[in-house]
């Protein structure tokens, strides 16, 4: 009892050096998204040509999530970890000096790449720490690297006028990096180790097509999770052109979705020992979805009345949106391994490319839709889809049979 109770406290001692890590990545990988206006220019290209190359990056993004997992399996936790962490952070920092388009997309290829295959690896790490301690840690995770990602943007409006781009990256890149693996040697005693049934499997890489797909689950996670990528699509853009709010308050609304997001992540842990997940997903829905659309119909009504009081309620709908569907990511993939006999890298990596196809495919329509009807009518829809999981939460009740996993 005594060495059990020993190794659970130091099985323990590996949360505080994930959530450094996870507030890091956050930090390194979202460092450059605001100086995007200056990396465009640098490149010398318009929006649309910009927009294509950036998009290039979940090509490299999506072949790492069909083959990390099997990897991980394959060699272990510990050389992707590291390998992953030097790329993404020492291609940052480069890619901000590159004013050539093509060796800017191989760049950013590479870079989509090692931030999946860090982010299948590390998280399995979480997954893996959250067996053994019995203790939901993924939601509380995700909330740190959006803190992470929020001082990144939050930095960076104090140090715009201040810090020439490359200093800014490359400094923030390399204290990234050193904090990365300051904190990847506190817990390898606890990496995932390679394993023995895949040892010796050198195909590893072709293992991704036989995997059997549970389209229901995957779609209805779609619903879930859509808002938070199109609230990075079109939060400002709907702030400037819809509600003519100045430039300097265009990044309000974001800010406030994305708080929202980490006060949800970090508070769930509360209820997952009360309620279930399909309850709790429920519960999110409701709250975002309804809300979400409910603040954003009502800035619409009253802008021609008032725009302050439009750009508030907008504030609203943003705040309700973040909070709703803060954890559902999270709570996502913690049912998926459950629903699975695969390992925890492999059930990541096959459902992040699944869904990174569907976000992909959904971001077009939702696109489209903005472009025919109106980008009123375009940002209804992630508030509508997250509503959706309303009525088909029942289907994330966890299966403890394997044999009817397909995830």
């Amino acid at each position: 009892m005594v060495l059990a109770r020993k190794k659970i406290e130091h099985i323990n001692d590996t949360e505080r050096p994930l959530h450094f890590i996870f507030f890091l990545f956050g930090l390194g990988v979202m460092s450059w998204v605001p100086r995007f206006p200056e990396v465009k220019n640098n490149l010398g290209l318009t929006n649309g040509e910009f927009g294509s190359l950036l998009s290039i990056g979940s090509l490299g993004a999506l072949l790492a999530l069909m083959t990390v997992g099997h990897f991980v399996n394959h060699f272990g936790n510990r050389q992707m970890l590291w390998l992953s962490a030097s790329t993404f952070s020492i291609g940052i920092a480069l890619i901000v000096h590159i004013t050539n388009p093509i060796l800017f997309a191989i760049c950013n290829v590479i870079i989509g790449a090692s931030i999946s295959a860090f982010n299948i690896a590390i998280n399995s790490q979480t997954l893996t720490a959250q067996a053994a301690m019995e203790k939901l840690l993924l939601p509380k995770t995700a909330g740190i690297w959006s803190s992470g990602a929020l001082i990144a943007i939050l930095l960076n409006g104090f140090i715009v006028t201040h810090v020439t781009l490359s200093w800014h990256i490359g400094i923030v890149s390399a204290i990234s990096l050193i904090g990365i693996f300051i904190n990847l040697q506190r817990i390898s005693h606890h990496m995932v180790p390679p394993t023995p049934s895949e040892s010796s499997q050198l195909t590893v890489i072709f293992k991704f097509w036989k995997m059997k797909v549970d389209w229901l689950f995957c779609l209805i996670m779609l619903l879930a999770i859509q808002i938070e990528f199109s609230m990075a699509d079109w939060a400002t853009i709907y702030t400037t052109e819809n509600l003519k709010s100045r430039v300097e308050f265009a990044a309000y609304p974001y800010l406030v979705f994305l708080a929202f997001m980490i006060v949800g992540r970090l508070g769930i842990d509360k209820f997952t020992d009360k309620y279930e997940a399909a309850k709790l997903l429920k519960f999110g829905a409701i709250v975002g979805g309804a809300g979400y659309c409910f603040g954003v119909f009502v800035s619409h009504l009253v802008l021609d009345q008032s725009q302050t009081l439009s750009f508030y309620f907008f504030l609203v709908a943003m705040g309700l949106g973040g909070l709703g569907a803060s954890f559902m990511g999270p709570l996502f993939i913690n049912e998926a391994q459950k629903r699975s006999a695969k390992t925890y890298a492999v059930v990541i990596g096959e459902i992040g490319a699944i869904n990174i196809a569907m976000v992909f495919v959904m971001k077009g329509v939702i696109a489209w839709i903005a472009q025919i009807f109106g980008l009123f009518v375009g940002m209804l829809i992630p508030g509508l889809m997250l509503l959706g999981v309303v009525f088909a939460s029942q289907i994330l009740k966890s299966k403890s049979d394997s044999e009817n996993s397909k995830v």
